[in-house]
């Protein structure tokens, strides 16, 4: 009897720890990301883990290609970009001054320049801005896009952008493509020198050297590089969220509730197969936080009320697995663990509790104070019995 006391206590145990878990990522949500746990990884698995952050070194969004913008700045706007002195804090000035749009050889109608620009980031803030030309501007004015003046109603409507609108909206635009352009024009040769630096730790991870020395060297190469990648991804995630916060604001409370918004992903963080699912998205990263957040409130509160019991064990069981591979209390592993942590070789408090949802997960601890009883005998015993599992007498 003390030993199924015991085993109960143990699976409700287990339980809290998972569905507090669960339960605090879901009401911070806006704090809680998989990926800084899942870029930490360290050991032989550390590949595998890296792969679920998408292009977590931004080789994918720091390429560059050459589009045909169509862009304004109305008259009397110059920009300014000041950098402070500790990336990645940039703040972009626009200043009034007499002189004429940019570019200054633009006719009166706006005609496309080819400029470099990061696709990844790039061609989300377009869809977004080429969305709300879509569907705020009448089929009657689309032809007439390309001119300065379009004769759009001084008063928007739900359907309709205002004159001023129009030209805040491509004020907007302007700044962002502006932008582009100047952080593709003093940080190009950085970015450049970045991939390359990049491409040469890849190529030395290939190598036969696994000695301490050379993995205390490749870590600390990688994680420089990773704030030196961030740096240059901050930007262009700011310029990015930069227009979309202007276009929020230009936008009326019933424009925006008439129309969603595309929701800003970028490319290489999207669903594949264009998929777009109900409160996540089109983001990957978003898809793996809900699914870890739900996935611990669930096994926790399965193991706490002994409902499908040998399930959420199981599943609780695969996840310390997960936990484990990522961060390995092997010897010889860098970097080891911080003393503050403890000390631990091969056996620490993961391990621990992998061992015991494992174990919890071949004996029927649902039955004993759970409502799996009620699901054994209502449901399983029978079926067990028509399909001759188990005798008559059991």
């Amino acid at each position: 009897m003390l030993s199924v006391i015991a085993l109960v206590v143990l699976r409700v145990t287990i339980g809290w720890h998972f569905l507090y878990e669960g339960v605090w990522k879901l009401d911070n949500a806006d704090k809680f990301s998989a990926l800084p746990f899942l870029t930490q990884a360290k050991g032989p698995f550390a590949e595998m883990f890296y792969a679920m952050s998408p292009d977590l070194n931004g080789k994918e969004r720091l390429k560059t290609e050459n589009r045909q913008v169509i862009w304004w700045v109305p008259k009397g706007f110059k920009t300014e970009v000041q950098k402070n002195e500790n990336p990645p804090y940039v703040k972009t000035e626009w200043k009034l001054e007499k002189m004429p749009r940019v570019p200054q050889d633009v006719s009166e109608n706006a005609l496309p320049e080819m400029i470099t620009v990061y696709p990844a980031y790039f061609d989300p803030t377009d869809e977004i801005y080429s969305f709300i030309l879509t569907k705020f501007i009448p089929s009657e004015y689309a032809s007439q896009l390309a001119a300065e003046d379009v004769p759009l109603p001084d008063t928007s409507t739900v359907k309709c952008l205002s004159k001023e609108q129009l030209k805040q909206l491509r004020t907007a635009w302007g700044r962002y493509v502006i932008s582009i352009m100047e952080l593709q024009k003093e940080g190009g040769a950085e970015m450049e020198a970045y991939l390359a630096s990049l491409k040469r730790l890849e190529e030395a991870k290939k190598g036969g050297n696994n000695g301490p020395t050379q993995q205390k060297r490749l870590w600390d190469d990688m994680m420089k590089l990773r704030v030196e990648a961030n740096t240059f991804l901050n930007e262009l995630n700011m310029y990015s969220s930069t227009f979309i916060n202007e276009v929020n604001d230009i936008l009326t409370p019933e424009q925006r509730a008439a129309e969603n918004l595309p929701d800003f992903v970028v490319t290489t963080d999207r669903l594949p197969y264009g998929v777009n699912l109900p409160f996540i998205g089109r983001s990957w990263t978003k898809f793996l936080d809900f699914s870890v957040s739900w996935a611990l409130t669930l096994i926790g509160a399965c193991l706490i009320l002994g409902l499908c019991s040998r399930l959420a064990a199981l599943g609780g069981g695969c996840f310390m697995l997960m936990i484990l591979m990522t961060q390995p209390p092997w010897p010889s592993i860098y970097p080891p663990f911080h003393p503050e942590v403890g000390h631990a070789m091969i056996v620490d408090k993961n391990f621990i509790e992998m061992v015991s949802i494992f174990m919890l997960a071949t004996l029927p601890v649902g039955r004993w104070g759970g409502l799996d009883f009620f699901l054994w005998n209502c449901f399983g015993k029978p079926l067990a019995k028509a399909f001759r599992l188990i005798h008559d007498d059991e």
